[in-house]
């Protein structure tokens, strides 16, 4: 999938589940497509959605588990949801505590999956 075509398909889901903000960042941390609110360091933002995965990942590592198919942040106003797309990418998107979970796990798992293909 071409890199337009990639940042189409980021913005189009932040659409359909209202987000806060949405990105595609590699599991080392490095900004691929992000469209986040004015004022945020997407960089920071990029490397520290890498680093909880990658601290769950390790935590199951040592209790002979497999790795988080994805980790919800549940905050006082807000959900950060990051899904695995791929061996080098992850798929962050942000909505509000209000959102409806199931209809957002579902969406970023479907993205995450179409950018996983490409």
């Amino acid at each position: 999938m071409a890199s337009g075509n990639v940042g189409a398909v980021i913005k189009e889901l932040k659409s359909r589940i209202a987000g806060i903000a949405t990105a595609l960042v590699s599991r080392d941390g490095l900004v691929l497509y992000a469209d986040v609110p004015t004022g945020v360091y997407t960089e920071t933002f990029a490397i520290m959605c890498a680093t909880i995965l990658g601290a769950a990942a390790t935590a199951n590592t040592e209790l002979n588990r497999s790795p988080p198919e994805r980790i919800v942040v549940d905050g006082p106003d807000s959900k950060t949801i990051i899904v695995g797309s791929g061996k080098k990418a992850l798929l962050v998107a942000v909505v509000d505590q209000s959102a409806e979970v199931d209809r957002v796990l579902d969406e970023v798992a479907k993205v995450a999956e179409l950018l996983r293909a490409n």
